[in-house]
């Protein structure tokens, strides 16, 4: 279970941690990918275009996109949170 998250600046750093992870995790304007028991993030939002268009370049077999965030304990969990959300739609 992930303990630590660190951020960092640099696109090259990013990059080497990512290439080993299994996936790429992106929540704009984050992405982040997990080292052991740590996860590690770069904020794209301050980063140049070029640098975004390259880790996209690179990571896309191995990133997805995070639409919605639910915390839940378990499935069943889960489940009841998301009917309620309908519910109140």
């Amino acid at each position: 279970m992930v303990q630590e998250f660190i951020e960092v600046e640099d696109v090259g750093t990013f990059r080497r941690v990512a290439e080993q992870s299994p996936l790429v995790i992106r929540k704009d304007p984050y992405l982040f990918a997990q080292y052991f028991s740590s996860m590690i993030f770069i904020n794209i939002g301050k980063l140049e275009e070029k640098e975004v268009r390259r880790l996209f370049d690179l990571l896309r077999g191995k990133m997805i996109v995070v639409k919605k965030l639910v915390k839940a304990s378990s499935i069943s969990d889960f489940l009841k949170k998301v009917e309620e959300a309908k519910a109140q739609k």
